[in-house]
């Protein structure tokens, strides 16, 4: 009994690893083909992505410039009302206090709105920019059969060889399919 089941036992181990040789074997002869991309690379270095930045910077650097005007005039009233307490009648001073609060509430509700605003935009823009991007990714892989693409930001990727990264090919081809529809 002890025979037949050693026997038995050696035959299964036998089935499997002629399995998992074959498996090997087939998985050897089938050769991946995988890409890199690092897109935020290829964003910041893209002639749109440069845009973006521009056009995002410019925004915030309004919206800096608006909050310091409105700061201003806040202190101005602010340095009326300490200088002028003595002077002014109760009435004067509580409508003073009225003005300033007024101006606070403004300011606050800009910087809010202006905030969630400029976020929305920036939302949209890169949104735009990166979806544009994936197209020539998406090209890439049809002519080249890629079986894998990576991307640097987002995969947690430790080690790669430099020879599978296509960050600068993309980015040559977007802004390339750029070019054309502005020159359009």
């Amino acid at each position: 009994m002890k025979n037949k089941a050693a026997s038995r036992s050696l035959k299964v181990l036998i089935i499997s690893l002629t399995f998992s040789l074959i498996s090997a074997s087939a998985f050897a002869q089938a050769t991946l083909k995988v890409a890199i991309i690092n897109s935020q690379k290829a964003f910041d270095q893209s002639t749109e992505g440069k845009k973006a930045v521009a056009i995002l910077q410019e925004k915030e650097d309004q919206i800096k410039a608006e909050i310091k005007k409105m700061d201003e005039e806040i202190k101005t009233l602010k340095d009326k009302l300490a200088s002028q307490k003595l002077t002014l009648n109760q009435d004067a001073l509580t409508q003073l206090q009225l003005e300033i609060d007024k101006k606070e509430a403004a300011r606050q509700k800009y910087e809010q709105e202006s905030s969630r605003d400029f976020e929305q935009f920036k939302s949209q823009l890169i949104k735009r920019i990166r979806d544009e991007m994936l197209a020539i990714v998406d090209e890439l892989i049809k002519e080249r059969g890629y079986d894998l693409v990576f991307d640097l930001t987002t995969s947690g990727l430790i080690h790669y060889n430099p020879a599978f990264d296509i960050t600068d090919e993309v980015v040559k081809r977007y802004d390339a399919s750029k070019a054309k529809k502005e020159g359009k």
